[in-house]
């Protein structure tokens, strides 16, 4: 007996270990799966029931019309820390608890979302106190956004404090009219905060206030001047930034130099030049919105090689340099891309997932696009001239075509039974390279967060 009892025992001790070094190695492809695949897009389908306008201003792709009590309904594309649009409203997108959102405004102020408060806006006609006195924590778990379009009252500071003892990482909204005034009895009387996003509209002069927020991830900024000669100063934060200017007529080469980390960029108004765009070594993420000018694609050549999105709106010279990125996951083809330019695109860069085609007559073939073997989302604005290509795609997800008559409207129904699970949803078809659409992407700061009732479902790609 005592002979079997060695080996028994040696063979169990051994057995025991097995499960530790299972775990060992499952635990070393994990972390190695995540490494590998860290910068992998996540793309999702953002769908909305209302009676409004929706953009995705990270993206500014497009625009979605739809009305309530209707059977349209309205949908984007987004990833997560995108920042989305719908009407004079804006939100963050990120991961929810939920998979919908109801969004209502009881007053002038006050905007609940799912039942709780999501923001307040702080205006000199509208009196704060009888909320502040009654708010409780409960109240604050869901608080997103403090919208400033007057002075503080000196009455409010206490309340403000405790609510950035609750919460500190608030969004701040800066509202256009005596922004900078604004900012100034901000910080004198309740910087109390840590946003992680803030929109602001400043002079050359004023961009230093920028650096106050050193927790800031994303930023929004209007310049008021059409020449700009200084940088920004540095937000060391700061990866996802909108630069908005009406009217751009110099801005200096060094404008990102302090900010070098930056990942994501929009471009909206139409810069004179991309030399600005030299000091970001990290740029993953390029949105171009070059209004009534023309962007040079060989200008930016350097940048292809990391680019996962890269949209264009308007007119581009040096389209063929797009064949060099590898990496891009969504493109936006400038609305001068050549069927020819358009079938080499499609040949060369098979990880594309989302393609959006705006503002182009020379397109008219879409066979092209069956050779993208993970294109999950479509984005069409112009008049579709080549209908039975779109019917071979299978695999999309997100559909988007224009419906400007009832021939559109039929043509968006034989789509919806022809691809089964994919998402087809109607859209204005106006291109961003559009001088009114431009106007509306300030006014979305400007005025006050007064929401519609509206869902929101997340499904994604």
């Amino acid at each position: 007996m005592e002979s079997f009892k060695k080996p028994v025992s040696s063979y169990v001790r051994k057995f025991r270990w097995l499960p530790l070094i299972v775990i060992i190695i499952l635990s070393a492809i994990t972390i190695w799966i995540l490494y590998k695949f860290k910068e992998e897009k996540r793309f999702a389908v953002v769908k909305l029931y209302g009676n409004g306008t929706a953009i995705n201003f990270s993206k500014t792709y497009n625009f979605v019309f739809f009305s309530s009590g209707n059977k349209n309904k309205g949908a984007l594309l987004a990833e997560k820390g995108d920042l989305m649009g719908f009407n004079n409203n804006f939100f963050l997108f990120s991961k929810p608890k939920n998979d919908s959102m109801e969004v209502n405004d009881t007053g002038d102020s006050l905007v609940y979302v799912n039942g709780k408060i999501n923001s307040i806006r702080i205006n000199k006609d509208a009196d704060l106190l009888p909320w502040f006195r009654s708010m409780k924590g409960s109240d604050l778990t869901d608080f997103e956004t403090i919208v400033l379009s007057s002075n503080i009252p000196e009455n409010y500071t206490p309340f403000l404090k405790e609510i950035a003892r609750k919460n500190p990482y608030i969004s701040l909204v800066f509202e256009e009219n005596d922004s900078v005034n604004i900012v100034d009895s901000y910080i004198k009387k309740a910087d109390f905060f840590k946003p992680r996003f803030v929109s602001i509209t400043v002079t050359q002069d004023q961009l230093s206030l920028l650096s106050h927020w050193t927790t800031a991830e994303f930023i929004y900024i209007k310049l008021l001047d059409s020449v700009i000669t200084t940088a920004l100063p540095a937000m060391p934060s700061v990866k996802q930034c909108i630069i908005y200017n009406d009217n751009p007529v110099a801005i200096t080469s060094s404008f990102f130099s302090n900010n070098m980390q930056l990942r994501q960029l929009t471009l909206l108004g139409g810069m004179p030049d991309y030399s600005l765009l030299s000091p970001l070594e990290n740029l993953q993420e390029l949105i171009i919105n070059n209004a009534d000018k023309s962007a040079d694609m060989a200008t930016i050549k350097n940048k292809m090689n990391k680019l996962s999105v890269l949209i264009v709106s308007g007119i581009a010279t040096n389209i063929d340099v797009l064949l060099s990125a590898q990496k891009l996951r969504w493109l936006g083809l400038p609305e001068n891309t050549s069927q020819l330019q358009f079938n080499s695109i499609n040949t060369k860069l098979q990880g594309l997932q989302v393609m959006q085609i705006t503002g182009n007559d020379s397109i008219i073939d879409y066979k092209p696009l069956q050779q993208l073997p993970n294109l999950k989302g479509l984005v069409i604005t112009d008049t579709v001239t080549d209908k039975e290509s779109l019917y071979a795609l299978k695999k999309l997800r997100y559909l988007s075509l224009p419906q400007n008559n009832k021939a559109d409207s039929a043509y968006l129904l034989a789509m919806e039974k022809a691809l089964p699970g994919c998402i087809v949803v109607p859209n204005s078809g106006a291109c961003l390279g559009s001088g009114w659409v431009l106007l509306l992407v300030p006014l979305v700061f400007i005025f006050s967060l007064v929401f519609i009732k509206i869902q929101t479902h997340i499904k994604p790609l």
